[in-house]
């Protein structure tokens, strides 16, 4: 029975001393980033597009989905502020399973409350029909994928093209 307690105690401290470092390295990580000027802004945008970005090539208009609300309020900002996009020309749909339609209103709200934006905005919520349903565990938390699209951007898109290719040439 000692040895046990003395193994648990053991571990304990061992995480507790893991946790304290994994928070140290993760407050440095947010100093060393620290603020953006606007060059690094529009780099960091152009680099979230060519991840996250709608790339085919019949696409028409600017547009990314993410379900990290943070990514897409970097995104809506980066839009704003490096491209001189107005808000009220962004267009947003809820993406989600199937079994989510019942709460596809409460979704459209958190999204439209967290990137402060109207719910006028939102189109047509698209639902995935899928053999299995999907659950997540923390089902309360989950709202759906956002897909945000810039109305009449096709020339931002070209142009987007261009900056991915440029980054893509870049010399490193």
């Amino acid at each position: 029975m000692k040895l046990q307690d003395g193994r648990r105690k053991y571990q304990a401290a061992r995480t507790l001393k893991r946790l304290r470092y994994e928070k140290e390295l993760f407050d440095l990580g947010i100093k060393e980033i620290g603020g953006l000027i606007p060059r690094e802004l529009f780099l960091v945008g152009v680099s979230l597009y060519w991840a996250e970005g709608f790339k085919h090539r019949d696409e028409s208009a600017l547009g990314l989905a993410t379900l990290d609300p943070k990514m897409a309020k970097l995104y809506v900002y980066w839009l704003v502020k490096s491209l001189g996009v107005i808000k009220d020309n962004l267009l947003f749909r809820v993406t989600a399973n199937e079994a989510y339609r019942g709460k596809v209103g409460e979704m459209e709200r958190c999204w439209a409350d967290f990137l402060e934006v109207g719910l006028d905005q939102f189109r047509k919520p698209f639902f995935q029909k899928t053999k299995q349903v999907k659950k997540y565990a923390n089902s309360e938390n989950y709202h759906g994928v956002i897909r945000i699209r810039v109305r009449k951007s096709l020339d931002l898109l070209r142009k987007m093209r261009g900056w991915m290719a440029g980054l893509a040439q870049a010399r490193i």
